[in-house]
């Protein structure tokens, strides 16, 4: 008789296999997370962001997402980075888009307006609400990025007062926030209006009423 073959037995799953298999340890799980919350946030609100059901929606291991963002509001403290990061591009397209100083500030509104049209609950917690109320740290990256958004705004409005074409009888950083706030309030107060386009030619009239709602606030600007 031929003696019986042992039974080998199969590696039992674990977080970790199932890990693997999902593409944990492809690297990108950190920008996973990220993505998948951006959508979660905008669609749902902030308070339905929760590192274990984003775990479950990408296949990983409940503890996965954790390994990059330990709670929370190292997460929302993320998303905001990446919102400032995005601002500050928006400040450099602004900057390059004219020679013209008044070109540069009205580039400067349209680049926020729709930048916060977007991500309009990213926007809030850019500028307000649980992140600043938590009572934790704010991190050394968000303060830097937040820093060269702030920046970016700051240089266009001081050329456009330097080339004589914006006031300078206020200091810049006051005729600055005079006009961010014309521009945030505008986008926050046609949130609605944004999302109910259904057409290429609602979103061009949209457009130009953005257009000449800025070149109202220029004038009101100007030397």
């Amino acid at each position: 008789m031929k003696p019986s073959k042992k039974k080998q037995s199969r590696p039992k799953a674990n977080s970790d296999t199932s890990a693997k298999s999902s593409g944990y340890h492809h690297g990108n799980l950190r920008e996973e997370v990220l993505e998948h919350s951006r959508k979660v946030l905008e669609s749902k609100g902030v308070s339905s962001l929760s590192l274990r059901d984003i775990a479950t929606d990408l296949g990983v291991s409940h503890t996965a997402p954790y390994r990059h963002f330990p709670k929370k509001m190292d997460l929302l403290q993320a998303l905001v980075t990446e919102g400032f990061q995005e601002l500050t591009k928006g400040m450099e397209r602004a900057w390059n888009h004219s020679e013209d100083p008044l070109e540069k500030v009205k580039m400067a509104g349209v680049e926020y307006i729709f930048l916060l049209l977007k991500n309009p609950r990213r926007t809030e917690l850019m500028f307000g609400g649980e992140l600043y109320v938590s009572g934790d740290p704010i991190s050394e990256d968000l303060r830097e990025c937040g820093n060269q958004a702030y920046l970016g705004m700051f240089k266009i409005v001081e050329f456009g007062q330097k080339s004589l074409k914006l006031k300078n009888s206020v200091p810049t950083a006051t005729l600055m926030m005079s006009f961010w706030s014309g521009v945030h309030g505008f986008a926050v107060l046609n949130e609605r209006k944004w999302k109910q386009i259904k057409s290429t030619a609602e979103e061009t009239i949209f457009r130009k009423e953005v257009d000449q709602i800025l070149e109202i606030m220029i004038e009101g600007t100007r030397l």
